[in-house]
């Protein structure tokens, strides 16, 4: 994610552009209605299923930032530099992680609502097993990411198209297959497979979709089974939910399941193989902009969302209106306030490796 700054209005470039756009809304849509669509039973059913609608229709945000990474950095034509690595790329992430947990900290502790007093033993304790703040789990796995790139990166570079398949063959089924399996039942495979566990599977995969040519009946079939992966997850959720087993609420969760790969890879190459015409010059000049903006929208939209809507803040209220609305209606606002104060801060001398 923080790597996919450069956006170009072409063709080649551009559906890079407008599947980061469509991440980043996603996300905060996630964070709008994550809440609600865990209140099966406490609020109506009518708000209920538009959470849980809303909900299940954006689980793909995060692993399609992680797909994008790795359709844009990996390459089989090219090294990586190491210090190139540690001087330009893990600071993008590291310095703007430091910098907003402690701005995250400080508004919690001077804002005084009821989130505790600040200790700073605590908070570097905190720190140093997971983030401060709870979307910043994201920056501490990209770094994961980053850290192994070089060795991935030399795997494709000696690498056939065999053994990428196979590398992601193997990473679906350990991860998706029997992963869900030991959510839902506890049961855990006894294989050590941990090189082909977590998200540099997503990784491994976009630069799979990106760098290969599929036939007509290949994009039709994953066209099919895309719809299939977001339909399963809408309906998966809502019963799901319902279920009241923390398996199922774990899975519910979870950024494994075995209808995410199919919804990203579908989602993408419908994208990238849809051509712009220049009629959409416009639409491509805001989502552009929104792409180039998107790290830092990532990294403060929570502070909107808490001070707009927080019942300890602001608590903005949409009285008497639908949540199919008020949902969408909070992520725009949040959208565009995250993306001014990022633009605004990348203005500042000194600032801009902050966001």
């Amino acid at each position: 994610m923080a790597d996919l700054t450069e956006g170009k209005l072409n063709n080649r470039f551009f559906y890079f552009d407008l599947l980061r756009a469509l991440a980043i809304f996603a996300v905060i849509i996630l964070h709008n209605s994550a809440d609600a669509a865990g209140q099966y039973g406490k609020i109506s059913n009518s708000d209920w299923l538009s959470a849980a609608f809303y909900n299940g229709l954006t689980r793909f945000c995060v692993p399609m930032f992680v797909l994008l990474s790795g359709s844009l950095l990996l390459k089989q034509n090219k090294d990586v530099s190491i210090k190139e690595l540690f001087s330009k790329r893990l600071p993008r992430l590291v310095i703007p992680l430091l910098v907003w947990s402690v701005i995250y900290e400080l508004f919690q502790f001077y804002t005084d609502k009821g989130y505790g007093n600040f200790n700073l033993i605590t908070a570097l304790k905190t720190f140093y097993q997971g983030p401060l703040v709870f979307h910043f789990w994201f920056l501490y796995m990209m770094i994961g990411i980053y850290l192994i790139y070089p060795i991935l990166n030399a795997f494709i570079r000696g690498a056939t198209k065999s053994k990428v398949q196979y590398f992601i063959a193997v990473w679906f089924i350990v991860n998706c297959i029997c992963g869900a399996i030991g959510l839902v039942s506890g049961l855990s495979i006894g294989i050590e497979l941990y090189s082909f566990t977590g998200y540099a599977g997503y990784f491994v995969l976009g630069y799979y979709l990106n760098s290969q040519s599929f036939t007509k009946r290949q994009l039709n079939f994953i066209y099919i089974a895309c719809a299939a992966a977001f339909i399963t997850s809408i309906a998966g959720i809502i019963l799901l939910q319902t279920a009241h087993e923390k398996g199922f609420n774990d899975l519910i969760e979870s950024d494994f399941t075995p209808d995410i790969p199919f919804a990203l890879a579908g989602l993408f190459l419908l994208v990238k193989n849809h051509v712009f015409t220049p009629q959409q010059t416009w639409f491509k000049g805001l989502v552009t902009q929104i792409s180039k903006e998107s790290y830092g929208i990532y990294i403060v939209h929570v502070l909107f969302v808490r001070l707009l809507f927080d019942k300890l803040y602001l608590h903005i209220d949409f009285k008497n209106l639908s949540l199919l609305w008020v949902i969408p209606i909070k992520a725009i606002a949040v959208l565009i306030l995250s993306y001014g104060l990022t633009k605004l801060i990348r203005i500042v001398p000194g600032l801009r490796m902050t966001v």
